[in-house]
């Protein structure tokens, strides 16, 4: 669908940018051989429709260390980012081939990928509150959606989470969510956890809320 929403010309803006987000349009115009009002109004549309979500600054380490403690988790962490429609398509091939049996498959892959982010966050600090805060921000970072904590009681692992702005589209992408951070959790206190959807929420597209509780 998003194909059909740009052309050759928005691609060559869309690299260009990659390159250089803070580039002028004078500068991506004489790139891409149009006038810069043309290529104004190309951003423009493609930030309105959502293909341009945004623009990322990187900062060096020890600015992230001196003035974003909460962060300092995610310093020499890899990643390879996948877009929320492949892990759509990997939830739909994991459900058609193994049935039911498939939604704790997804769930399980969830717990796998929550673990791994705790034995790397682990390393960098053993503050629970700061674990906590940055598991939040690399669940955003890696494109999961964002969370809100509410009620968090940091010394035993137990509290509300939100999770909202979720990508997907699958209604699976719940359980590999409630794997992601049943796993961290567990990684971080040793132990394991009830992690399910709180009742007393009405649930909303693209949001819903986790109650984490003794097992």
């Amino acid at each position: 669908m998003v194909r059909r929403n740009i052309d050759d010309l928005d691609l060559e803006i869309l690299k260009f940018l990659q390159e250089n987000a803070r580039a002028q349009c004078n500068e991506i115009a004489k790139y891409v051989g149009v006038s810069d009002r043309t290529v104004a109004r190309r951003i423009k549309r493609m930030e309105s429709g959502g293909i341009i979500k945004g623009y990322k600054v990187e900062l060096c380490e020890e600015i992230v260390e001196r003035f974003f403690p909460s962060t300092k988790g995610l310093i020499g962490v890899s990643s390879i980012t996948m877009p929320a429609v492949c892990w759509d398509n990997i939830l739909n091939v994991i459900v058609s081939t193994f049935g039911v049996g498939g939604v704790l498959i997804v769930y399980n892959l969830g717990l796998s990928i929550g673990r791994t982010y705790g034995e790397i966050l682990k390393k960098f600090s053993d503050d629970k509150e700061n674990l906590i805060s940055s598991f939040c921000s690399l669940f955003k970072s890696s494109g999961w959606g964002e969370i809100s904590l509410s009620k968090m009681d940091y010394e035993k692992g137990y509290g509300i989470l939100s999770v909202s702005k979720i990508p997907f589209k699958n209604n699976l992408s719940e359980n590999l969510i409630r794997g992601i951070i049943a796993g961290y959790i567990e990684k971080v206190y040793d132990k394991k956890f009830s992690v399910k959807r709180y009742e007393n929420f009405v649930k909303e597209a693209g949001k819903f809320v986790i109650e984490v509780g003794e097992k």
